[in-house]
């Protein structure tokens, strides 16, 4: 079941209805069978992995809370000079046992989106040595939402390792956490505390928030299938021969991606998150203005954040509490060097970061390359940032004027746009040639010829300077959905059906539109 779709819209309405008639003691349940319909309409046989892996999760975290309360209880009954070795002894079991069921969890995963990647590796190896290859390829299909609820399962296992939460006792409590419809399809990801605690609290219907859920939902259709999907037709278009085209070309391409990419995915977010709001359901926030950014690491702070989070806790954390950290970081202080005793630890834990940032978007080189891409640049800002401080002070450029802080949110995008160019090419061979196009090929005329083939795309490339107004506002404190709601009634339903009405006669339809899914429902 496609989330563009009017069958989604007539499921989701039917399940709110039912929602909110039912008493408030079983309206999870309503959500859970929701979630499961939604699940397997989608995936049919493949709902018996996300099944599997959450059985999993399930058994894994009960092993792991049940060890803590046997600690608890022998530790009260072991003297005093014996505790440090019974606590040595249980972290070891304990780190193993997480260990084994993060593996177990994560095997799905590797097997459905990275067997033939890794597979490709082990082949590419056996050549260099004249053997054959040994690895087959498999034609897989992805369940629904793997790379989600994969990590969130991840994030749940883990705190309650941490002691952050304490491991659910119900098996479809904790199946709805893992299968919840609205972020099943791409994300956010959420964390098991704030939605459980929500999940279980009664939901009384109210008009005023019913009202605001359906402007969030609109505003996302109109994001999505307006703008996205009728740019998206023309950047397919224009890529299709973009070998042959200008570097004028490539530079729009790239523009033009940028653009579908996040009316797409920000579209979407706005949808699920409507949708959530629908059942008084608060999910995790997703974007934050990204393109008022004025570096690369403030960016991805504001771009993806559920994503950026769960990378900080589960890997950036884990990595600078590992052995391996402690040793780069007592040689690099070792140095007595004050840069490289602050920039060689954090360059190591960053390092592996965006190689699974990379990583988590695809089975692909480019994808390691994506990552590593902004990994490169930020430790590149770190290394020459004293020097530019420097630079800017012999110069006396004010960077705390507005002149400047608009040049850097220019640099920080064309930045992302050269990284969306990479995200958008097939290979890492493409994308150098387009680079190379555009350092040596210019032709302006191309921009006008590029523009008039969809004047319906100039429309939603207009439509997209208010999606720009709208984040101007929010980036100036104005959440203009809350103002509407609390000011003006006119101006709210007006907003409303011109939205609908922009959907009804602008969007995107029919077989040859050229319209996506989700793009990052793929991930």
């Amino acid at each position: 079941m496609d989330i563009i779709s009017v069958l989604y819209v007539v499921f989701v309405l039917l399940f709110a209805i039912i929602y909110y008639i039912v008493p408030k003691k079983i309206q999870w349940i309503v959500l859970l069978v929701a979630s499961l319909f939604f699940y397997i309409s989608t995936s049919a046989l493949l709902t018996l992995l996300m099944l599997a892996t959450t059985a999993i999760t399930y058994i894994g975290a009960l092993i792991i809370q049940r060890n803590k309360e046997l600690y608890n209880i022998t530790r009260r009954e072991t003297p005093k000079e014996e505790r440090k070795n019974l606590k040595s002894t249980f972290n070891k079991k304990q780190k193993t046992t997480l260990t084994i069921i993060v593996l177990l969890i994560i095997s799905g995963l590797v097997f459905t989106k990275y067997s033939n990647f890794l597979g490709g590796i082990l082949n590419a190896v056996c050549s260099i040595f004249n053997a054959p290859s040994i690895f087959p390829t498999f034609n897989i299909v992805l369940p629904l939402g793997i790379s989600y609820y994969t990590l969130m399962t991840i994030s749940y296992v883990v705190d309650v390792h941490r002691g952050s939460i304490n491991a659910e006792r119900n098996p479809f409590k904790l199946l709805l956490f893992v299968t919840y419809f609205p972020h099943i399809v791409e994300g956010p990801f959420d964390r098991y505390k704030s939605l459980s605690e929500q999940f279980e609290r009664p939901h009384k219907f109210n008009y005023s928030n019913a009202i605001s859920s359906i402007e969030l939902i609109v505003y996302g259709y109109f994001k999505k299938v307006f703008v996205a999907d009728t740019v998206g037709t023309l950047v397919n278009i224009v890529y299709e021969n973009i070998l042959d085209e200008s570097g004028t070309v490539v530079v729009m391409v790239a523009l033009l991606y940028t653009v579908q990419l996040y009316m797409d995915f920000s579209g979407c977010i706005n949808i699920v998150s409507g949708v959530s709001e629908l059942f008084d359901i608060k999910i995790a926030d997703n974007f934050r203005q990204p393109f008022f950014s004025k570096s690369i690491d403030e960016f991805w702070r504001r771009w993806h954040i559920s994503l950026g989070l769960w990378l900080k806790e589960y890997v950036f954390y884990p990595i600078s509490l590992s052995e391996s950290f402690k040793r780069i970081n007592k040689w690099s202080k070792n140095t007595n060097i004050k840069f490289v005793a602050d920039f060689i630890p954090l360059a190591y834990s960053l390092f592996f970061v965006w190689l699974f940032n990379g990583l988590w978007h695809g089975a692909s080189v480019k994808y390691i390359a994506y990552g590593l891409y902004y990994y490169a640049l930020m430790m590149l800002g770190k290394i020459f940032e004293p020097l530019f401080n420097k630079g800017c002070c012999r110069l006396k450029i004010r960077r705390d004027t507005k002149i400047f802080g608009a040049f850097q949110i220019f640099r920080t995008f064309v930045i992302v746009n050269i990284g969306m160019l990479l995200f958008k090419c097939e290979t890492l061979n493409v994308f150098g040639i387009l680079m190379s196009k555009v350092l040596t090929s210019v032709n302006i005329s191309d921009i006008i010829s590029v523009l008039l083939i969809s004047r319906k795309a100039l429309i939603s490339l207009a439509a997209a300077l208010v999606v720009l107004f709208v984040d101007l506002l929010k980036e100036k404190n104005i959440d203009i959905r809350m103002w509407l709601q609390n000011h003006c009634f006119v101006f709210r339903w007006i907003a409303l059906l011109f939205l609908i009405f922009a959907l009804l006669l602008l969007g995107n339809y029919g077989i040859d539109s050229g319209k996506a899914a989700a793009l990052y429902a793929q991930f």
